[in-house]
């Protein structure tokens, strides 16, 4: 390609976005030029003076440049300079383009005013008042080049410049965090004002001088530098890397945290490493705080649920294996509790797990996972033998009274036992199974422990399908009432009738309640069924005799709940039954659960007119006090104690007093469990009032009930019809 073809497309390329020839661009591509011909010819001038330049068009190319040039080779010669270049300097324009020494234009360049530099090779010149050149010199092969242009056009782009740059030195120079630019092997650089004091120096030339080849020993950790390096190599960058190190100075150990990052060249090679340090000893500091709070219980000092769990997983994920999980649970803690006030229950559980605590080898873990729960990891302990060990001196230990602000106390504790990895392979099975065999010992009474064995798993199982298929049984009306008679002794006239709850399951058939009722309760599914059974029995009591009563036993959890109240009320109001035809039956353990609780709803219910039983007496804690407090109408004796009269003196004798309290209190008794006529005779003979029991009837569906009462009046009236009053048998 001619030169000059060439030239013409480099200017060309030169042209920026704004349609503006680039100075920079323009200045390499005449250089390179220049050098290029400069050895291609070995005389710059030919005989009749001309440059060859010329000869080969450059010099009409040259004219049509907005900027002055000037070609300048080693001795000082100007061997070309453009129309632009001759108008700046003041030289006459019209004069043959010859080859003139530097000197003739010196005197002109040596009168002008140099105002103001951005680095070795650009100046401003003031040329006249007010007006103001850039020259630009840059060094060639053999000789220079000097470009000259009116500063006023380059002076926005300039400025920038300065602006851009001075931002940066201000934020380099006043950034709180440490800014740095080390070589790629970790050399120092440049380093700002914060990072300089960070590590104890009052100046940059100071702090360089003081670390250089110290860069390594700066972090705590040995293998630190390579792991940056590493990451360095690896992802082009470091984000938010926390390492602990040493300031330079006084080898304080802080934390920090770090981002860096490469700079690289034209080719894409790291030339440096440029990033920032902030200090993070606060922040690590908050953490190992937050970290404290999550790995102890505030309130005992032991190990948090969160420090169990982590520790279980990570000895599970370490292959180990022999370690058996303790699952305690206090048994009468929530007495205290109520009684005694939080503040007292808080007491009791500091002293008790300081008793457990003392129990422990050293390495075993003891964490509180919450209210009056406790676990303990055993490790290395394999047999049942030492696993039987330690909990039956945790049960002993904790049935000692305690002595705290004046009272001496029970608690006592129940203990299911897992041990890894037979008999629970991950951390929540052998958590979970050290639970079921805690439910096994709760259920034998506490005081005790149990360990998990394959029965109670497929015990649970059963428990979780029951709770499952519970929860749509009332949509599918699958539940149902039966109905059991209630009978006078005098007579056998039934006076009423208990209702009692069955489930028609769709595959297992009819369920007694012993099969789902105390799983709906630990659901807290019982409330929702109990106000079920209100509701139908009160509907189905509607149309029976205006002399039948109807009696609905109610769980310890409905009692509680306020919703009772609403469905007693919405159903005597939807069925317009008298409230003194329905009868609630509770246990005395429904009643010791809340007694406040039990106190305002035996107000409302006599508000109401609903009538009150107190069922399963005997069987509690029988205080005679509840027979006064809370005014029952009627109080049931348990079959228990029925069963046993005859074999048993003392059952008897309760029965007996029994009756006698009811009698002199003016509270009706109910002998429940009546199944001979040997009993019913006996019963009779001790004035009892009301007996139930399959002597009399066995519980059956509504439609049946209401066919034997039809019958069974039938028989009655004309008995009476032909002989006069006399006790009718069922």
């Amino acid at each position: 390609m001619p030169i000059h073809k060439r030239l013409q497309q480099q200017l060309l390329d030169a042209i920026d976005e704004n349609g503006e020839t680039s100075r920079a661009v323009l200045l390499d591509l005449v250089s390179s030029t220049y050098e290029q011909l400069e050895k291609k010819f070995a005389r710059w001038e030919k005989p009749n003076g001309e440059s060859e330049l010329l000869s080969l068009g450059f010099a009409e190319f040259l004219e049509t440049i907005q900027c002055g040039i000037l070609f300048i080779d080693s001795d000082g010669k100007v061997g070309h300079c453009n129309k632009v270049a001759l108008e700046i300097l003041g030289l006459n324009a019209k004069s043959p383009r010859k080859a003139f020494s530097l000197k003739q234009v010196m005197p002109k360049l040596a009168s002008l005013k140099i105002t103001g530099k951005s680095d070795r090779s650009v100046a401003e010149i003031e040329v006249a008042p007010g007006k103001l050149i850039s020259v630009h010199a840059r060094r060639a092969a053999s000789g220079m080049i000097v470009t000259l242009k009116d500063a006023e056009a380059a002076a926005p782009i300039r400025n920038a410049s300065f602006m851009v740059a001075e931002e940066y030195q201000s934020l380099f120079e006043n950034a709180t965090c440490g800014i740095y630019r080390d070589g790629v092997d970790g050399s120092p650089i440049r380093s700002n004002p914060a990072l300089v004091k960070f590590n104890g120096y009052s100046s940059e030339a100071e702090y360089r001088k003081a670390v250089a080849g110290s860069y390594t020993s700066w972090y705590v950790d040995p293998a630190r530098p390579a792991h940056f390096h590493h990451l360095m190599k690896t992802q082009g960058c470091v984000k938010d890397l926390v390492s602990e190190v040493y300031t330079h100075r006084t080898r304080e150990k802080v934390w920090i945290t770090e981002n860096a990052w490469y700079v690289r060249n034209e080719a894409g090679v790291p030339i440096y490493i440029e990033g920032t340090i902030q200090d993070a000893s606060e922040r690590i500091a908050t953490l190992a705080i937050i970290e404290q709070q999550a790995n102890l219980d505030s309130l005992t000092g032991l190990a948090s649920r969160h420090k169990f769990l982590n520790t279980l997983e990570s000895m599970i994920k370490d292959g180990k294996s022999g370690f058996t999980v303790y699952s305690i649970d206090l048994d009468r803690f929530k007495p205290i509790n109520d009684i005694y006030g939080h503040a007292m229950g808080d007491l009791v559980l500091r002293t008790l797990a300081t008793k457990l605590q003392s129990l422990l080898r050293e390495g075993d873990l003891i964490a509180r996972l919450g209210g009056d729960e406790f676990a303990i990891l055993q490790s290395d302990v394999v047999s049942e033998a030492g696993v039987a060990e330690l909990a039956c001196k945790i049960v002993a230990e904790m049935r000692k009274p305690i002595w705290v602000q004046g009272h001496n106390l029970l608690v006592g504790s129940s203990i299911g036992i897992a041990t890894f990895p037979n008999q629970g392979n991950d951390a929540a099975a052998l958590l979970g199974n050290a639970d079921l065999a805690l439910y096994k010992a709760k259920k034998s009474g506490g005081n005790t422990f149990a360990m998990f064995d394959a029965q109670l798993r497929s015990g649970l199982q059963h428990r979780l399908n029951v709770e499952e298929e519970l929860k749509s049984a009332l949509a599918q009306n699958e539940l149902v009432l039966f109905y059991q008679p209630i009978v006078v002794a005098s007579t056998g006239a039934i006076q009423g009738y208990e209702a009692l709850m069955r489930w028609q399951h769709p595959i297992r058939g009819l369920l007694p309640p012993s099969e789902f009722i105390q799983i709906a309760e630990d659901a807290g599914l019982m409330t929702e069924l109990g106000n079920w059974a209100i509701k139908s029995a009160c509907q189905q009591a509607a149309a029976l005799p205006s002399d039948i009563k109807i009696a609905v036993n109610v769980s310890a959890s409905q009692f509680r709940s306020a919703s009772i109240l609403e469905a007693l009320r919405s159903s005597l109001e939807e069925t317009g039954l008298d409230p003194s035809r329905l009868v609630l039956e509770v246990t005395e353990s429904v009643i010791l659960a809340n007694e406040a609780i039990a106190d305002t709803i035996h107000a409302n219910l006599r508000e109401m007119g609903v009538l009150l039983a107190l069922d399963d007496f005997g069987t509690g804690y029988s205080s005679l006090s509840y027979l006064q407090r809370f005014k029952f109408d009627k109080v049931k004796i348990d079959r228990s104690f029925v069963n046993g009269m005859s074999e048993i003196p003392a059952n008897l004798a309760i029965v007996r007093a029994i009756i006698g309290i009811g009698h002199d209190l003016g509270i009706k008794i109910i002998a429940e469990g009546v199944e001979n006529e040997m009993q019913a005779e006996k019963l009779i003979a001790e004035g009892c009032t009301l007996l139930q029991g399959y002597y009399y009837g066995k519980p059956k569906p509504y439609s049946e009930a209401m066919a034997d009462l039809a019958v069974k009046r039938l028989h009655i009236h004309e008995s009476v019809v032909q002989n006069g009053p006399a006790r009718a048998q069922g």
